[in-house]
């Protein structure tokens, strides 16, 4: 098996597009890390790593989950400065960069910056669950469903209609029930830049890495002529077909692992472990998510569901490859398989859309949208979570496939 690995991982190709990636994932941390901006309360400007130590160990005076009266006064406090008419700034345009207020620059550095962590939390723990109580109202989850679920226009038909008495209505609302406030609140900044730059780097950078990377797996000994003597050794029918199916789980494995954990050391090594422990929504992507989970909480789930998904993509196209004659003619259905289904179908066929979003390629690397929304499947009169369902598509596909990977190549005729 370490040889059958070695041939995947001594391709040129391979080698490049996983060096680019890899340095290409980094990058996305490290720039933007560097060209972050602060001042102190003193006004001495701040750039760079040291910008963001200074944010943090600031914001991070007010870290935890407070009890509710703590956190009035302090946001009362924030309100306060927030409202000054003294504080306030004639020019619509802030002169520094980082103040999103209409406060003067000074004003907001010396004495609103500290308050950063609070204002998210209060600011979440005060009107979100007034939002919810609407939707317990009206039975409509449009507001819920917003930017979670429904992405694009098109997609409205994914909206069930309102009514406060669905099964779906009443399962989404009743899992707010158990949400705890006030939200654990600490420095989050370049979390948030995860949740943003992971869908794109794991779903057409992983992704495609595996697809093109395991294309060749059986088609290579197909297109050379080796599978006729392959098939006709000791092992040749059983431990020399195993063998490649394993590593090309163990491809995907090292694929997935290698871009997850550069891309996460990466934001810790510049933004450091504070946000782990924040509530989930915290982050803009997630900020009516019923789930009690933490954004360190999130990644760990993200990556057991990646992973999953990084390993059904291995089973598809190994299955292709071992149907095909070459690696050229493999790669094409191959590709087809995984990007087809990233398209959006709501408005063809909201049942078609749905079942879409089960498949690898919408789960590798959506972590904005995994956590941001309870998302239920009905089954004969059951709510079945998107994450469960997501778990048994990716192992029946990985299962079923590695058979049949087995079968067609053992049934396929020698080549003269």
């Amino acid at each position: 098996m370490r040889y059958e690995l070695y041939k995947l991982f001594r391709k040129r190709m391979i080698i490049i597009f996983l060096t680019v990636g890899l340095l290409w994932a980094v990058a996305s941390v490290i720039v933007p890390a560097f060209q972050y901006e602060t001042y102190t309360e003193d006004m001495e400007p701040l750039r760079g790593l040291s910008a963001i130590k200074y944010d943090r160990e600031l914001q991070n005076t007010y870290a935890g989950r407070l009890p509710l009266d703590e956190l009035e006064l302090l946001y009362k406090e924030y309100q306060d400065i927030y409202s000054n008419p003294n504080y306030q700034r004639e020019s619509e345009i802030s002169a520094g960069k980082g103040n999103p207020t209409p406060l003067t620059d000074e004003a907001y550095w010396k004495y609103l910056n500290r308050f950063g962590v609070i204002s998210s939390v209060a600011a979440k723990t005060y009107y979100s669950p007034l939002y919810i109580d609407d939707v317990r109202k009206s039975g409509d989850l449009t507001e819920l469903f917003l930017g979670s679920i429904v992405v694009l226009p098109s997609e409205d038909a994914l909206i069930p209609a309102a009514n406060p008495n669905s099964p779906n209505v009443l399962k989404v609302i009743g899992m707010y029930d158990n949400l705890e406030y006030p939200l654990y609140g600490e420095y989050y900044a370049g979390w948030t830049d995860f949740f943003n730059s992971t869908p794109f780097l794991f779903k057409w950078i992983v992704g495609l890495l595996i697809v093109v990377g395991l294309a060749p797996v059986f088609a290579d000994e197909t297109s050379t002529g080796c599978d006729k003597l392959l098939l006709t050794t000791k092992y040749g029918k059983s431990r020399l077909i195993r063998n490649k199916i394993l590593t090309a789980l163990l491809y995907s494995t090292i694929v997935f692992w290698a871009f997850a954990l550069t891309i996460i050391l990466s934001y810790i090594g510049c933004y450091g472990l504070s946000g782990l422990r924040a509530s989930i929504q915290l982050l803009p992507h997630c900020s009516l998510s019923p789930y009690n989970l933490s954004i360190g909480g999130a990644i760990g789930l993200w990556g057991i569901l990646g992973w999953i998904s990084a390993l059904a993509i291995a089973a598809i196209t190994t299955f292709f490859s071992a149907i095909m004659t070459n690696a050229f003619v493999s790669v094409i259905p191959a590709l087809i398989a995984y990007i087809v289904p990233s398209f959006s179908y709501a408005e063809l066929s909201p049942t078609l859309h749905r079942i879409t979003r089960l498949l690898p390629v919408n789960v590798i690397g959506n972590i904005d949208q995994v956590f941001s929304m309870a998302d239920f499947y009905s089954f004969f009169g059951a709510l079945v979570d998107r994450k469960m369902l997501i778990v048994i598509v990716s192992v029946v596909i990985i299962s079923v496939l590695s058979v049949l990977s087995a079968v067609f190549f053992l049934r396929k005729e020698p080549s003269k």
